[in-house]
């Protein structure tokens, strides 16, 4: 009977361990595959607080701390990526078994349960926009350039109209607006010898930066801070 009885003292004390130690780092792996996976990002640091830790096999977690050098939002790139948050519920279940037929953001969705609080903040630098205008523009716009001040964005660059190359200048600025971010364009002016100098400002308008993104956990953007050489933003969650 006493051998019994240290077997199954020696089996709980196995499982006690595994759940304080290895539960929480498998999570945390997982969780870090899965960030990894949808920001492309290549160099992630992730880690997760709970007090006792073994809740985190239930899906509690006290605080999630994840940074990123660099990561993809949709197709634009951000520097320097913190996603934050406090007194989490995760669906474990959801999380390692997704439900059939659900698309990716739907399924973050129903993984994260509750969230006293939850961010997302980076660093649009005036190199990301400048690729990410080249992109969108199919390369048309030549020699761009994007400078990023308080105050606002310069972007000039050099197109071809009737054959012949012309400069344009976009003023704007980045904004948030109902949990997206756009680039507002407040001036555009073209500039060649025949054209002299045209004002086109009946062609501006908001440029959407995160177009086709649905950010996963409710997360929308709320918050832009121009500076110099870079732009602030940070999402949080509803």
């Amino acid at each position: 009977m006493k051998k019994f009885l240290a077997v199954i003292v020696v089996l709980l004390l196995a499982a006690a361990a595994f759940v304080q130690f290895a539960v929480p780092r498998a999570l945390t792996n997982y969780l870090k595959d899965k960030v990894v996976t949808f920001t492309h990002a290549k160099e992630v640091q992730l880690s997760l607080d709970a007090l006792p830790s073994a809740k985190m096999a239930l899906g509690y977690i006290d605080k999630i701390h994840c940074e990123a050098d660099t990561s993809i939002i949709g197709e634009l790139e951000l520097k320097k990526a913190v996603l934050s948050g406090t007194a989490i519920h995760i669906n474990i279940m959801e999380l390692l078994m997704p439900t059939d037929g659900i698309s990716r953001e739907e399924h973050t969705n129903r993984v994260l349960q509750h969230a006293d609080s939850l961010e997302l903040s980076g660093i649009i630098t005036a190199e990301s926009l400048r690729d990410f205008l080249a992109e969108r523009t199919n390369d048309q716009l030549k020699n761009l350039d994007v400078t990023m001040t308080p105050e606002g964005i310069l972007a000039s660059a050099k197109v071809k109209i009737l054959g012949r190359e012309a400069d344009v200048q976009i003023g704007g600025k980045i904004i948030a607006r109902d949990g997206d971010l756009y680039f507002s364009m407040n001036q555009v002016n073209l500039e060649n010898a025949i054209l002299k100098r045209v004002n086109l400002d009946k062609f501006l308008g908001d440029f959407n930066l995160t177009e086709r993104v649905k950010m996963p956990f409710g997360l929308q953007f709320r918050e832009v801070e121009m500076r110099q050489g870079e732009t602030f933003v940070k999402s949080t969650r509803n």
